[in-house]
């Protein structure tokens, strides 16, 4: 007896999921022996690709009876990845932050360095004598420490601790969260093989093109207040992109434009994080970092504020150009000639 098509689609859909979901797997059980910044990074990123997936899915899956277990079983592994999303998310937004400000630090100091030189730098006469600063005429320029440094230090040892904390609630968690996702996993894919057919699937492509404009049309008017949501939705359609078949160019173009928009602005929140970081750890007295920080903040804001208005024209103009494309079955014809009359 023949097996009905829409068997092949849903196992086919299942397939894509426990592709995704094995890494994911993987890096939150490293997570319970050792929360580090890879599998900490993985774990995030893992469950938003298999969020992005899922909600593609909920989309296709038919309200009513028909796709209600897939519908209930896909949101119940939607919670659950929001779950492990929420304990692993802390612990890398503080990675991330950690290393901004030692970048952040080393490129001010070495300016500050450059000029000293510049100013330190002996007349043409007397540069065949010494290019070094006497250290017991000047003690100070071989043991020096700023206030920028110190301020850095600061920082960055209350960065660390919190780090630590949230890593510890991670690795506590991470057993758990594996079990509990297994089951929902496994529940899943129980009424992905129930199911007897499903629409066919858009191309990945054209579906994060459906995606983007859904976000673009929810958030018309983009502001610091909604910036970072509207981030997060991109880079769920970025992810549907990434789902492609290699050799897939239209989505593979799709994916790395969404990637650009997303890294744009994620740089932006990760200094405003900063600076609030910043103020919290310190207060009002480190003023010489909290203007570098507040500097990078907004120079990062004007950029990731130009580069959401330029890419997403670019991008909806290609909504619209796939979406309004007519199929070659719906063109219309050209019109036949009129026969000629006798008079």
């Amino acid at each position: 007896m023949p097996r009905r098509e829409g068997g092949y689609k849903m196992r086919g859909e299942l397939r894509k999921i426990q592709k995704l979901a094995a890494p994911l797997r993987l890096n939150l059980s490293k997570c319970a022996d050792d929360p580090d910044v890879d599998p900490v990074h993985d774990t995030r990123t893992g469950t938003r690709r298999l969020q992005a997936t899922l909600e593609e899915l909920l989309r296709a899956t038919p309200e009513g009876d028909s796709g209600q277990a897939i519908r209930a079983a896909a949101t119940a592994l939607m919670r659950q990845l929001k779950k492990i999303r929420r304990a692993a998310a802390p612990v890398r937004d503080l990675d991330v932050h950690r290393k901004l400000l030692d970048k952040l630090v080393k490129h001010a100091l070495g300016e500050k360095t450059k000029k000293e030189k510049r100013q330190d730098a002996p007349e043409p006469a007397e540069s065949a004598i010494s290019d070094k600063p006497d250290l017991l005429e000047r003690p100070e320029a071989g043991l020096r420490t700023t206030g920028l440094e110190q301020q850095a230090d600061d920082l960055d040892a209350w960065l660390k601790h919190r780090r630590n904390q949230d890593a510890r609630h991670l690795q506590a968690q991470a057993n758990s969260l594996l079990a509990k996702f297994d089951k929902r996993l496994s529940d899943l894919a129980s009424a992905l093989q129930a199911m007897p057919s499903r629409r066919a699937a858009k191309p990945p492509g054209v579906v994060a093109l459906d995606s983007f404009a859904r976000l673009a049309s929810e958030m018309q008017l983009l502001d610091a207040g909604n910036l970072h949501d509207f981030r997060k939705g991109a880079k769920k359609a970025r992810y549907v992109a990434e789902l492609a078949a290699q050799g897939d160019k239209h989505a593979d173009a799709v994916a790395k434009t969404l990637k650009k928009l997303q890294d744009e602005i994620g740089d932006w929140h990760d200094w405003l994080v900063l600076a609030e970081e910043a103020h919290a750890a310190l207060g009002d007295g480190a003023t010489e970092l909290a203007a570098l920080v507040e500097t990078e903040r907004e120079r990062h804001f004007v950029a990731a504020m130009k580069t959401a208005a330029k890419l997403r024209g670019r991008l909806m103009g290609e909504w619209l150009a796939t979406s309004r494309k007519p199929a070659a079955s719906a063109r219309p014809r050209p019109a036949a000639p009129k026969k000629a009359t006798a008079r």
